[in-house]
């Protein structure tokens, strides 16, 4: 049992909390020092201070040491106050084999040799920082390394200039050949991040690393980034998709550096600011970088479907959730927190405007550095930059679980155009006491006589408004480039008039037409709408350009609807879902062949992929004739 000046610390194993007994009484600000002697277990459990499995320069099975601290387990590496708002400096030392390289946040400051194979390695004191950003390497790596001028202002500069941070991947010295493009990668989203949020790199150097055993895809401690190695080793064999994921997930631990590390959610309960913005920024950050590859399309049928398929859940839980003890702190790092919250943020941003939104965001930022904040915090500065009460806007948004439905009648002859919210649930069946919110609704109204949406919102429970371009508009689309986290219900005679559109090739842009058809699907599935509905649009977008996502979203309706209908449906019903099918499917995969071609672009080479499986699975002869050659 550990004393002090002959008192017991107090051990409070379920808070996990130790109670020191000081030998004095202390007023606020006292500076104390307290040296606590302490034994730890290197477990192999992928948190705390553990041990990892790889190989060394020889090619031997060998073991480096890692941490985890994300979110609570910096406690199990050594004894602190391991909450987000207790922030502190931090001086290190690591005692480690003289065959290894050894890592923290901070730089080098001296290395010395204590005696044979052991040496102790020195770092420079931390800026102050949250407990679960420390992060501590030792293992034999080797690096690869570029420099950007993205740090400090250097004093007395003149012109101003910015201190070069160096930039360097660690990994395996059998893997180093893999890691170039990340590097590459790094530094330009570095730069991107600077000049974004207006503020400098706020270290003296930026270190990614490669672990073979890691809990999650990546980690953003404060300058030295961990990574699993599936997302760093990217070669000219990496496939599109592996490759996409690996310049997102870089963006997106890389702007924690500022939103997270630099400004960090005073509790848990506020993970969403985190989480919410650093997905938004990492979506955002890939599609500057790669246009081609439409990121914002691919959110559209992934992150944002997932988010919404989880709030449409009575089991669901709001952005801004109670966090009573550190036992529930795991529990939201979900697809509520990442995904809806990252919805909300292209949301607000679509509303606010670009300028404006990150006219907040960098006055957050430089209001709260090295310091602690809330959601709160966030709205005072995005209210000051737009003019907008931002707070008013989103309470509901943040605040409550669940996403309201807008169901639309629109009278084409007198213009008039009359919109109801209520909660969503997949089930379909929502009690009273369960649909009590009202949300803040941004409309994004456009038209076959309006192309740029009129700007308009829906406050109560049901409005009236006036379709853009009557009484000359044949068709309406609410949520204009699916930026708002809501389903639209069209009426029947609405959506007939959209599934024309959609067939003459004169509706908008792709995330308009993912829109409407994962609302359709959804709302039929929830028995809002029937089916017959959503078979209406799959036959319209027969005759739209072929656009991988749109499809995808196809096969996996039909590929669904066949096996909803497989035990209980005669088997012409099934084949006739099946014909559906090729001929959506079977056209575009005789068309992009089997193989690769010069020239293809990224969106060709997905839509090959999902076009051939699917063109097989409605029997496509053509399709199944080459495969079997293939095979044989």
């Amino acid at each position: 049992m550990a004393t002090v000046a002959g008192k017991a610390v107090i051990y409070e194993d379920e808070l996990e909390m130790a109670t020191i007994p000081l030998p004095c009484v202390l007023r606020a600000h006292d500076l104390i020092q307290i040296v606590i002697t302490y034994t730890g277990v290197l477990s192999e459990s992928m948190y705390g201070l553990y041990r990892c499995k790889y190989r060394d320069r020889m090619g031997n099975p060998s073991t480096m040491l890692v941490t985890q601290f994300q979110a609570k387990c910096a406690r199990l590496a050594f004894p602190c106050w391991d909450e987000p708002a207790f922030k502190a400096e931090f001086t290190l030392a690591l005692t480690v084999p003289s065959s290894h390289t050894a890592l923290s946040n901070m730089p080098v400051v001296r290395e010395t040799e204590d005696c044979e194979g052991v040496k102790t390695v020195y770092f420079e004191r931390s800026p102050r920082m949250s407990t679960y950003l420390l992060a501590i390497i030792s293992g034999e790596l080797d690096y690869i390394e570029a420099t950007t001028l993205t740090g400090n202002i250097i004093a007395d500069s003149d012109p101003p200039q910015r201190a070069p941070v160096p930039c360097r991947v660690y990994t395996a010295a059998a893997d180093i050949d893999k890691v170039q493009f990340s590097l590459d990668t790094a530094v330009k989203v570095l730069e991107l991040l600077v000049d974004m949020f207006g503020c400098a790199y706020p270290l003296p150097k930026l270190d990614l690393v490669a672990v073979p055993e890691l809990e999650a895809g990546g980690m953003e401690n404060w300058g030295l980034i961990l990574f699993r190695t599936v997302r760093l080793f990217i070669t000219s064999q990496t496939s599109l998709w592996i490759r996409q994921k690996a310049v997102y997930v870089i963006a997106h631990e890389l702007s924690h550096q500022w939103f997270g590390n630099l400004v960090t959610m005073a509790w848990w309960d506020d993970l969403w600011l985190n989480e919410g913005f650093a997905t938004w920024i990492g979506i955002h950050i890939t599609d500057l970088m790669y246009p081609e590859w439409r990121r914002w399309d691919h959110f559209a049928i992934e992150d944002r479907q997932a988010a919404l398929s989880a709030d449409s859940l009575r089991s669901s839980h709001p952005v801004q959730v109670t966090i009573k003890g550190s036992a529930d702190i795991d529990q939201v790092f979900d697809s509520i927190t990442y995904y809806k919250g990252c919805s909300l943020i292209r949301m607000l941003s679509a509303h606010l405007g670009t300028d404006a939104f990150m006219a907040g965001i960098r006055a957050y930022l430089n209001a709260h550095a090295y310091a602690s904040a809330t959601t709160s915090d966030l709205w005072v500065a995005l209210e000051t930059a737009s003019g907008q009460p931002v707070a008013e806007l989103m309470r509901s948004w943040t605040t409550c679980v669940g996403y309201p439905v807008v169901s639309v009648d629109a009278d084409f002859e007198t213009g008039e155009l009359r919109l109801t919210q209520n909660r969503f649930l997949h089930s379909g069946h929502v009690t009273p006491e369960e649909d009590s919110t009202l949300w803040w609704v941004p409309l994004g109204m456009v038209s076959s006589e309006s192309a740029h949406p009129v700007s308009a919102v829906l406050h109560d429970r049901s409005g009236s408004f006036v379709i853009p371009g009557s009484p000359a508009a044949t068709w309406i689309k609410l949520n204009y480039n699916n930026a708002g986290l809501y389903r639209v219900r069209y009426s029947r005679d609405a959506l007939r008039r959209l599934a024309s559109a959609a067939a003459s090739g004169n509706l908008m842009c792709t995330a308009d037409a993912v829109g409407i058809l994962n609302d359709a699907i959804a709302l039929a599935i929830s028995g809002h709408v029937p089916t017959s509905a959503v078979l209406d649009m799959v036959t319209a977008f027969q005759e739209r350009q072929p656009e991988f996502v749109v499809l995808q979203i196809l096969g996996l309706f039909l590929e669904s609807l066949h096996q909803t209908w497989a035990d209980r449906s005669p088997p012409a019903v099934r084949e006739h879902i099946r014909a559906l099918a090729r001929s959506l499917f079977a056209s575009q995969a005789a068309a992009l062949g089997w193989t690769h071609r010069p020239g293809d672009s990224p969106m060709v080479a997905r839509l090959r992929v999902i076009s051939i499986p699917r063109a097989a699975w409605a029997g496509d002869a053509q399709v199944i004739a080459q495969a079997l050659e293939y095979f044989e």
